[in-house]
């Protein structure tokens, strides 16, 4: 049996996801690993442990399939950034998306003629999660290390080090570093004098479609026997293909990379995005334009607000029950909470706030409200930020339909609560591992297994269908308007 394997690079876990042709899954592993947070606004993961979870869990697919495999993808989470040496050690751990450490040097920069000329050319608004921010940060905070540094890199040019021994960034990822031009696809002159560095000190763009062999030298002098085998057994015909980031992925996996569809992932964080042959930036900011591969652009907006809200809400207000167990008691309880509202704001937030400062809370709590009261408001203050992103990518493109996937897209209620929240049918597709499958596409496209994406997107399976709820959407409506104007209200307060 023929087999190929996404690679899907999150920020708690590592998911290596092996597909037949058709996209059904065949074998799926996952190893998790944990943020550290050794001071306020400090979002760090060390390097090491996540390179050995790609590896566990990827040795593990093939030891379970055996021979078969035809290709290995890679799909890695954005805006990540360490400093290696010359011998690619790290020297630093790896400073993930949600690292705010740098909040006050993102909003100067973003108020400034620089800033706005520099998203207009990158595409990636000014704000601490970005590379470029965290480069300042660094270069100001910790000038010995800024100096040491070889040069920086993200989770997925470690990884592609480690296994083929050269230091390369895909067009993707390197779009969401705020460094890179999206016209030229080249690395911005302008963002680079910002940063205090030169063009060397990063990686080399590539094509997201670029594909090596695995480096036999290199990978038996690091690993061992154990890996060594599952590897050398796949090695001889195996390929591995770069890939590009896991929200534009997840767009291309869901199937919503033409127009009307829009894709909304929701794991640990979250995303909302739409696709295009024409890339476009917001007057205003609030949207990001990535790249896909050298044809299509992905605009939407990134949030904070995502599934780690929720498992806070779990862990305070319902120790000792899983989250479904949790959203099982939520259903219960009508639209509106009963009055209740909730900002989900508790990790600062991206898109279309851009606002690292904002801050979480409750808004109406009378005597009648009980934890199950606020885990419902959590889901829906979730939702109703996620339609906030929809809205923005409205105005500029017509939508009718959404894809889910992530982590949300296992719990009928909380999609059907999206559809309510949105307005618009939510499609789930039959596999909700979207970002392992994009990446495997993008894989079966530059081996020439595929010309084109819809040869396996068209008739993608469909689980199920989430049509909205006509007098719960109204109810959303109001509610709305009452969520977007409390975050006004108190913005000034979050300081």
């Amino acid at each position: 049996m023929s087999y190929f394997i996404g690679v899907d690079m999150g920020t708690t876990a590592t998911k290596a996801v092996a597909f037949d042709a058709s996209g059904h899954v065949v074998a799926y592993q996952s190893r998790h690993y944990e943020m550290a947070h050794p001071q306020p606004d400090w979002s760090e993961q060390d390097p090491k442990v996540l390179f050995d979870a790609v590896l566990e869990s990827l040795v593990a697919v093939l030891n379970e399939l055996g021979e078969g495999c035809e290709l290995v993808a890679f799909s890695s989470a954005m805006h990540s950034l360490m400093a290696v040496d010359e011998n690619g050690k790290p020297l630093s751990n790896l400073l993930i998306w949600a690292d705010n450490r740098a909040n006050s040097l993102a909003e100067a920069l973003k108020a400034s003629e620089t800033g706005q000329q520099i998203y207009q050319a990158c595409g990636t608004p000014i704000h601490p999660m970005t590379p470029l921010c965290k480069l300042i940060w660094w270069r100001e905070n910790e000038p010995e290390l800024f100096a040491k540094a070889t040069r920086f890199v993200g989770l997925k040019e470690y990884v592609w080090f480690r296994l083929t021994g050269e230091w390369v960034i895909d067009y993707s990822l390197a779009t969401a570093t705020g460094m890179f031009d999206l016209k030229k696809l080249a690395w911005n002159e302008l963002a680079l004098q910002t940063a205090g560095i030169s063009a060397e000190r990063l990686s080399k763009p590539v094509s997201p479609y670029t594909k090596r062999a695995l480096n036999r030298e290199i990978f038996n002098s690091q690993f061992s026997t154990a890996r060594r085998t599952a590897f050398n057994r796949a090695a001889d015909r195996v390929q591995l293909i770069i890939g590009a980031s896991d929200g534009c992925l997840a767009n291309l996996g869901a199937g919503a990379i033409v127009p009307g569809r829009l894709a909304v992932t929701i794991g640990t964080s979250g995303a909302v995005r739409v696709a295009s042959a024409e890339g476009f930036t917001d007057p205003e900011m609030r949207t990001f334009c990535y790249r896909l591969d050298e044809e299509l652009f992905v605009m939407g907006g990134g949030t904070n607000s995502g599934g780690v809200v929720f498992e806070w809400c779990c862990e305070q207000f319902f120790p000792g029950k899983t989250s479904e167990e949790v959203i099982a008691l939520s259903e219960k309880i009508p639209p509106g909470a009963e009055g209740l509202l909730f900002l989900p704001y508790l990790l600062g937030e991206r898109a279309p706030i851009w606002n690292a400062d904002a801050k979480g809370g409750f808004f109406g709590l009378t005597l009648q409200h009980t934890p199950v009261h606020m885990a419902r408001a959590v889901l829906e203050g979730i939702c109703l930020h996620t339609y906030s992103l929809v809205k923005i990518l409205e105005e500029r493109q017509e939508i009718r339909e959404i894809y889910a996937s992530g982590g949300f897209a296992k719990s009928a209620f909380w999609v059907q609560l999206l559809a309510d929240v949105c307005g618009k049918p939510v499609y789930l597709p039959e596999s909700i591992q979207a970002g392992a499958w994009g990446a495997v596409l993008l894989g079966m496209k530059a081996t020439g297994l595929i010309t084109d994406f819809q040869e396996k997107l068209t008739g993608l399976p469909i689980h199920q269908i989430f049509q909205p709820d006509e007098k719960k959407t109204q109810i959303y409506q109001t509610l709305f308007g009452k969520f977007a104007s409390l975050y006004e209200a108190t913005k000034g307060l979050m300081v």
